[in-house]
């Protein structure tokens, strides 16, 4: 039997009350977004081609949109459309958009919808506003509908809507079974490298660990020692740039002030070798990027590997960056507590005004002490210790007592959400009982950490027993 066709007001109510039960549900969930890698060397010619293709579509159509030669409303405009004039030198060509599906086409008009929007309301607050400018290239495409935009296969591969070849993806792994995938963006930053970042949510009041007995570490972040454990483990690391990149950095900087100077800067192309240095330069970049991001990404393996909790301060690293720039920007040390948010079973971060440098770790005594002073020396208790050292210390102290306040509100919060829905669940009691955490210590597993790191302990950085 063929089934009934769905009326329009009856498709729109059931859209309507999926979006209420949606919206229901999302209360109770909290939210993670994956960052996964497109292997490039898994894709044949003809998945090359329809991804490139695909944000080449979604920009003609994105200048389309904004064209009001063809477009005198766009708030009206068909998410079905098939074809799109293209300017090409003197003229305007029609183009056929063979790889964007309704879905994506809808979602990039409502990108320039909300863009139209937010000017109208800075309009409205009295800023001096211009006009929406056509763009040269498209970096990301949201895939807005699951199962049917995109669709994850296994932890290896996914489908995107349109695309024939199934797409192998680094890190999926870490979606565990109970998270709930929702939309997407799919991304190409210039050099033909393929990202896909997915948001997925997990239940709030799930427990997925007993947690008695927790291996608890903190660590401070700094700039002459990047990472200061409590466990009294030191990582420093530091990739700056290559002499390559500095080198290229020059000569594209020489093109283009060659281009600014000439008389009729504004018609004026920049030649074909500016853009190849530029390429070359985009690489170079990327290369040394990748490493401080691998780096990065084995550090917090370390971490979460070796502790199931692990505390730290949330320091204002974009601040620091105004002071040490390139000392912040060799380390890319903000990037730890990034991952950490994503792969740490439990991530507790302490308020950035809590005075961790100041206060004795001993008798909790404070004082001020100077950016220069690396050794702390309270002056009441006469406790001598690493300042960095210190630091982290008092990390543990305040993260154990908001990790005990986290508990009781989530205790409280679990008991409600089993009463509401009439949930009798039979699990150990360990899973149920949120009592305080205990420390266990655990050692020095997993010192190979990468080639970029140096490991020290902190008895060599200035410590009490170092200075007895």
């Amino acid at each position: 039997m063929r089934k009934r066709a769905m009326m329009p007001e009856e498709r729109r109510n059931k859209i309507k009350n999926s979006l209420r039960i949606t919206g229901e549900r999302r209360k109770t969930q909290d939210v993670i977004i994956l960052k996964l890698k497109i292997d490039n060397d898994k894709l044949n010619n003809n998945t090359i081609k329809a991804l490139n293709t695909m944000f080449l579509e979604a920009k003609w159509l994105y200048n389309y949109i904004l064209n009001k030669e063809f477009n005198n409303d766009i708030f009206n405009i068909d998410s079905k459309i098939k074809n799109v004039n293209v300017y090409v030198k003197d003229h305007y060509e029609t183009r056929e958009l063979k790889y964007l599906s309704s879905q994506m086409k809808q979602e990039i008009i409502n990108r320039a919808k909300d863009n139209i929007n937010g000017l109208h309301k800075l309009k409205e607050k009295g800023f001096k506003v211009g006009k929406l400018k056509f763009k040269s290239f498209i970096t990301s495409i949201p895939l807005n509908q699951y199962t049917i935009t995109y669709k994850i296969i296994n932890n290896n591969y996914i489908k995107i809507q349109d695309i024939k070849q199934l797409l192998k993806v680094n890190g999926l792994d870490n979606l565990e079974c109970y998270y709930e995938p929702a939309n997407a963006l799919l991304i190409n930053n210039n050099n033909n490298n393929y990202y896909i970042n997915i948001t997925a949510y997990k239940n709030k009041y799930i427990l997925e660990k007993p947690v008695n007995n927790q291996k608890i570490l903190s660590f401070d972040l700094g700039i002459k020692n990047q990472l200061t454990c409590s466990n009294g483990l030191i990582l420093n690391y530091n990739i700056p740039k290559s002499k390559k990149e500095k080198r290229l950095q020059r000569s594209l900087s020489r093109k283009a002030e060659y281009v600014e100077g000439s008389k009729n800067k504004l018609s004026k192309k920049q030649s074909k070798n500016y853009y190849k240095n530029k390429n070359r330069l985009n690489r170079e970049q990327d290369r040394t990027k990748n490493k401080r991001k691998d780096t990065i990404n084995k550090i917090t393996h370390y971490l979460t590997s070796n502790y199931d909790i692990v505390v730290t301060q949330n320091d204002n690293i974009s601040g620091w960056q105004r002071l040490f720039g390139k000392k912040i920007e060799s380390t890319g040390i903000g990037g730890i507590i990034d991952a950490l948010k994503h792969k740490a079973s439990t991530l507790i971060l302490i308020d950035r005004f809590i005075p961790t440098t100041k206060e004795c770790s001993n008798c909790h005594n404070k004082y001020n002490i100077k950016l220069d002073e690396r050794i702390y020396k309270c002056p009441n208790c006469g406790f001598i210790i690493d300042r960095d050292y210190n630091s982290a210390l008092n990390m543990i102290y305040y993260g154990i007592i908001k990790l005990n306040e986290l508990l009781k509100i989530k205790n409280k919060k679990l008991n409600n959400y089993f009463k509401k829905y009439n949930i009798n669940l039979n699990v150990p009691m360990e899973r149920r009982e949120l009592t305080p955490v205990e420390i266990i210590a655990s050692g020095f597993e997993g010192l190979n950490i990468s080639p970029y790191v140096k490991l020290s302990m902190v008895n060599e950085a200035g410590s009490l027993y170092a200075l007895a």
